[in-house]
């Protein structure tokens, strides 16, 4: 198979897995949908490393887990349609608030 052949069939996996992300994203979103408050769910049922958050239906974004040897285990909060995270917490709970307080959802703790 030359270079360019290869290149076609990456790109075909690319948009397939893409798909396949979404397609899960909205199956999860539609359980989420009538549930009130902050809520998260699994995207994956057979993995808990990525979880989509809503807050009164609404999607805010998702949390992650992530290890490392820099980190040891965090979870991050990103914030829907976007690639950047906005925090690393010590769990999927605290990482749901800061993405509800990021957006508007929860009033910010004081102390």
């Amino acid at each position: 198979m030359d270079e360019n052949s290869l290149e076609a069939v990456r790109e075909a996996e690319r948009i397939v897995w893409a798909a396949g992300w979404r397609l899960q994203e909205e199956a999860v979103l539609a359980r989420l949908a009538g549930i009130p408050g902050l809520a998260c769910a699994r995207l994956d049922p057979r993995s808990g490393v990525i979880r989509l958050v809503t807050f009164d239906g609404e999607h805010l974004g998702h949390v992650r887990r992530e290890t490392g040897p820099a980190h040891g285990q965090q979870w991050v909060a990103v914030l829907k349609d976007r690639a950047r995270s906005i925090g690393a917490h010590p769990g999927a709970a605290e990482a749901a608030e800061a993405l509800a307080r990021a957006c508007g959802k929860i009033p910010e703790r004081s102390g």
